[in-house]
């Protein structure tokens, strides 16, 4: 969205501010007495709630798909977002390992094996993971499909955008998530599009709205130079469940 388009949709929203608080008694009831429904939120709020309401959860199980271009690398597990912390299960190609996150430090262990060796979190940004719930601030041009779809059993709504991570950085509110941010850009795209599935107002009252998967990924490659159906470099893809399950990690 353009600078002139973004100012010029916040002054229609000051002046929508301005008329309702001139109107004596705010909303007024309908002809019949009763009060006027609530308006639905816009596409780009519902993603934002949807994101802020997982953020303040604090925890989830993430299932994490990453397209990298040495290939795809999955893991799944338990993960608290602020302060981060995870232990997840990884595949690596063909070879399996656990990783520990707590904070800034993060240990691996590959196959079987009972020794952990510390492991640099850049070589495995789960960081990012948590960067992308605060990403709301960063949200562009956001719309919503119709219908609906299945995610993992759950009628889903589909919306997408793209993300301005820098503007979501500046909107930090505190070090560690800018870090997150930062690290998010990295893995992904400073500008990336996005597609959140978000649980559809005929799911079970736990999931409406609820946010059940993210993908991120680089801006379209030119045409003509990717492989249809094929994996795109540097998307990454969180599926979320159990929001506010307890999570107790300790550094091995």
């Amino acid at each position: 969205m353009s600078r002139g388009l973004r100012a010029g949709v916040a002054c229609g929203a000051l002046l929508v501010l301005a008329l309702a608080g001139c109107t004596p008694g705010g909303q007024q009831p309908s002809g019949d007495g009763a009060p006027p429904a609530a308006a639905a939120p816009s596409a780009q709020d519902a993603v934002a709630a949807a994101g802020t309401a997982l953020a303040d959860a604090g925890s989830a199980r993430v299932d994490v798909e990453l397209d990298s271009v040495t290939g795809p690398v999955r893991a799944s597990g338990p993960a608290r977002f602020t302060p981060f912390a995870a232990d997840l299960t990884v595949a690596l190609g063909t070879r399996g390992a656990q990783v520990r996150v707590v904070d800034d430090r993060a240990w691996v262990r590959f196959g079987g094996s009972d020794r952990w060796q510390p492991l640099s979190t850049g070589l495995l940004p789960v960081g990012a993971v948590g960067g992308m719930l605060h990403a709301a601030p960063g949200l562009r041009d956001v719309v919503a499909a119709p219908g609906t779809t299945d995610v993992d059993g759950v009628p889903a709504t589909t919306h997408s955008g793209t993300v301005d991570l820098a503007a979501a950085r500046a909107a930090a509110p505190e070090p560690a998530v800018a870090t997150h941010l930062d690290e998010l850009a990295g893995l992904v795209s400073p500008t990336p599009r996005f597609t959140a599935w978000l649980g559809a107002p005929d799911a079970a009252p736990a999931d409406r709205g609820r946010l059940l998967r993210l993908r991120l990924e680089p801006q379209a490659p030119a045409t003509g130079t990717q492989n249809a159906g094929a994996g795109v470099p540097g998307a990454v893809t969180v599926s979320f469940s159990d929001p506010g399950v307890p999570v107790e990690i300790t550094a091995p």
